[in-house]
C-alpha cells in the first residue's frame, strides 16, 4: 500500500526525467497532415518503454487500411505503439491511451515551435499541450509508482497512437478494430487529452464533414442564357443552410459542454470553390461543411436532414446536388458516475477542489472506446490546456503536467486496491 503524500513526493522527485522526456519527444515533428515522423516518434517511445521494462510493440497499420480512410496519404507509413506492465497479480486492466500527432506549426511562432523552450513555468513548443505532454504524465505517472515499489495489479497498458487530428481512424480507431483495446481486455480507460488537470472530461459533441457539389452547365459569359449557373444553385442551397443553421441553434444539451456557446448543435460553410474564368458561367461548386453535434444526436439524423435540403435546392433550381462526406464521429458520453471518473474526482480534490466534469466541444478518440468497443469506463484526462491546442506558440504549464502526474498515479493505486486511505 502506498499513500498519496508519498505519491506526491515521488512524482516531484521524478519531474526532471519526466521533463527530458516531454522536451526530447517535442523535438520529433510529427504533423498531421500528412503524417511525418510516425515511425521516429514510435521509435522514441518504444525506446523510452523499454528501458522502464514495459513489453512494447510497433504496429504498423497495413497500407491498405491507410488507403481506406487516407488515399493520398499511404507514402507516410503508420504506427502505433502498445506497451504493457503485468507483474502476474490478479487487479484490473488499466489502459492509458493518447496521440502523438500534432497539428502543422505554421510560420508565426516567435520561435522554432520544434525546440522546446521553458520560459516562467511554461514549455513552448508544438504538441506540448496537445498532446504529447498527456501521454508524458502518464508515464511518469507510473515511473513513480514503480519507484515507491507499489505491486502493479493487474496490467498497464500504455498506447501512443496516430492520426487523431484527421479522424484517428488508423491510430485508436485502429487498436480497437483489431481488439488491442476491448471490453475483455480493459477494466478502465484514462484518455489523456488536454482539459487541464482540474477537469474530467466525460464526452464529446459529434461531428459530420462533407462536401456538397452542384452541377450546371457551362456558357460563355455574354450568354448566360445558354448555361446553368452552380454558383446560383449553391447559393440556394447555402441560403437553406443559414435557416437550418438558426434551427439548429435551438438544439441545446444540458450536458456540460465547454464553452457554454458550444452547447448546442451547429453548422458551419466552411470552404468554397468554383469558376475557371470571369467570363465562363461555372458548371459546377462545391462548398465543404462542418456540422457539429449535440449529444443528442445521431449522425444518420444528421445526414437525412442535409440530404432533405438538398432534395429542396434541386427542386427548386434544377440543378443536381452531389454529397461527399469526408467523415464523421458519433457523440460520446459517460456517467460522471463511473468508478474511473469518481476515482479521479477523489485524487483531483487535494490539489484542485472539487474537480469540473466537462464534455468536449469536438469530437476526440474517446469515441472509438466508448462507441465502438463498448467501455463505458473512459475518460479524458490530461495536463494541457484547451486553448492551447492548434495555436501559435502553444505552451503547457509544467506544474499541470506535475499536478496530472500526481493525480494519475494515486487514481492508478485507488483502482488497483494499492492505495491507503
Amino acid at each position: 500500500m502506498t499513500t498519496r503524500d508519498a505519491i506526491t513526493d515521488a512524482v516531484d522527485r521524478k519531474y526532471e526525467e519526466g521533463l527530458a522526456f516531454l522536451e526530447e519527444f517535442l523535438r520529433i515533428e510529427t504533423e498531421n497532415p500528412p503524417g511525418m515522423n510516425y515511425r521516429e516518434g514510435a521509435e522514441f517511445l518504444r525506446d523510452q518503454l523499454e528501458a522502464r521494462t514495459y513489453d512494447v510493440d510497433l504496429l504498423t497499420v497495413p497500407e491498405s487500411v491507410v488507403a481506406e480512410y487516407y488515399p493520398d496519404r499511404t507514402d507516410h507509413e503508420r504506427v502505433n505503439v502498445l506497451a504493457h506492465l503485468d507483474e502476474g497479480r490478479e487487479g484490473p486492466d488499466i489502459h492509458f491511451t493518447g496521440h502523438f500527432d500534432v497539428v502543422p506549426a505554421g510560420e508565426d511562432w516567435a520561435t522554432d515551435p520544434y525546440e522546446p523552450r521553458l520560459e516562467d513555468g511554461k514549455l513552448y513548443a508544438r504538441g506540448s499541450s496537445d498532446m504529447k505532454s498527456g501521454i508524458a504524465a502518464s508515464v511518469l505517472a507510473i515511473d513513480a509508482l514503480r519507484e515507491l515499489d507499489v505491486p502493479i495489479r493487474g496490467t498497464i497498458t500504455q498506447s501512443m497512437t496516430v492520426d487523431e487530428e484527421t479522424g484517428g481512424f488508423t491510430g485508436l480507431g485502429e487498436l480497437v478494430r483489431e481488439g488491442h483495446l476491448s471490453a475483455e481486455n480493459t477494466d478502465y480507460c484514462v484518455y489523456t487529452e488536454c482539459f487541464d488537470s482540474s477537469r474530467i472530461c466525460l464526452g464529446h459533441r459529434g461531428v459530420l464533414k462533407f462536401r456538397v457539389r452542384t452541377h450546371g452547365e457551362k456558357a460563355h459569359g455574354c450568354m448566360a442564357h445558354d448555361g446553368h449557373n452552380a454558383v446560383m444553385a449553391m447559393n440556394d442551397f447555402l441560403t437553406r443552410i443559414d435557416a437550418y443553421r438558426d434551427r439548429l441553434h435551438e438544439r441545446t444539451t444540458d450536458e456540460p459542454v465547454v464553452p457554454s456557446e458550444s452547447a448546442r448543435a451547429d453548422i458551419s460553410a466552411t470552404m468554397i470553390d468554383a469558376g475557371y474564368s470571369e467570363n465562363v458561367v461555372p458548371d459546377r461548386c462545391t462548398s465543404t461543411f462542418y456540422r457539429v453535434l449535440v449529444p443528442e444526436e445521431s449522425v444518420e439524423s444528421a445526414r437525412e436532414e442535409i440530404q432533405t435540403l438538398m432534395a429542396e435546392t434541386e427542386a427548386a433550381t434544377g440543378t443536381r446536388v452531389e454529397y461527399e462526406e469526408i467523415m464523421f464521429a458519433e457523440p460520446a458520453i459517460v456517467s460522471r458516475d463511473c468508478t474511473v471518473a469518481q476515482s479521479f474526482a477523489r485524487e483531483i480534490e487535494p490539489h484542485h477542489g472539487k474537480p469540473e466534469y466537462v464534455v468536449s466541444p469536438g469530437s476526440d478518440d474517446q469515441r472509438f472506446v466508448v462507441n465502438d468497443a463498448g467501455i463505458e469506463e473512459c475518460i479524458v484526462y490530461g495536463p494541457g490546456l484547451l486553448e492551447q491546442a492548434h495555436v501559435e506558440d502553444e505552451y503547457v504549464p509544467t506544474e499541470e503536467v506535475v499536478t496530472a502526474a500526481k493525480v494519475m498515479a494515486a487514481a492508478t493505486a485507488d483502482l488497483m486496491g494499492e492505495l491507503d486511505g
